[in-house]
C-alpha cells in the first residue's frame, strides 16, 4: 500500500512508501488529495510548477504545500501529481478539475503540512516518510 492513515489526536498522519523517490513524492501527493478532494476523478486542468531545494524532507514539506497554495488559489481539485527530479530541486505537474462544492464537498481542509516527523529513510523496499496534515 502506497500511503496509510496513522492515528493521530488532532490532525491526519499519513505514513508513505515509494518504490523510488519520485513515486514517494507522487504518493505523498496522493495522500495530500485524498484527504482533501476523496471524489476527484478528471484531469482536465494542470498546473506546472518548479522548486529549488536541495534538503529531501524541506523538498517534500514545499512540494506539498505548494500544492495547498495552488488548490486554493485556482480553486481547483486535484487527483494526481507528476514529479521530475532536477539537478535543484524538482518540477511538477498536477492535475485535477475546477472544483465544486456539490461535487467536492466531502474532504477534509488541510491548513498544512508540518515538518514534525518528516524524515524521508531508504528501505530495502524503497524510500518512506510520515506526513502530516495540519486540519
Amino acid at each position: 500500500m502506497p500511503f496509510s492513515e496513522r492515528e493521530h489526536t488532532a490532525d491526519v498522519l499519513m505514513h508513505v512508501c515509494g518504490a523510488t523517490r519520485k513515486e514517494l513524492f507522487e504518493e505523498a501527493a496522493h495522500a495530500l488529495f485524498s484527504v482533501m478532494f476523496p471524489s476527484c476523478a478528471n484531469e482536465e486542468v494542470t498546473i506546472h510548477f518548479t522548486l529549488n531545494e536541495d534538503d529531501g524532507e524541506r523538498l517534500l514539506h514545499e512540494f506539498l504545500s505548494e500544492i495547498l497554495f495552488y488548490a486554493e488559489v485556482e480553486c481547483v481539485a486535484l487527483c494526481r501529481a507528476e514529479v521530475t527530479f532536477t539537478s535543484s530541486g524538482l518540477s511538477a505537474e498536477l492535475f485535477g478539475e475546477p472544483f465544486r462544492r456539490e461535487a467536492h464537498a466531502g474532504g477534509t481542509e488541510v491548513k498544512g503540512i508540518s515538518l514534525s516527523g518528516m524524515d524521508i529513510t531508504r528501505t530495502d523496499e524503497g524510500w518512506s516518510t510520515l506526513v502530516l496534515f495540519d486540519v
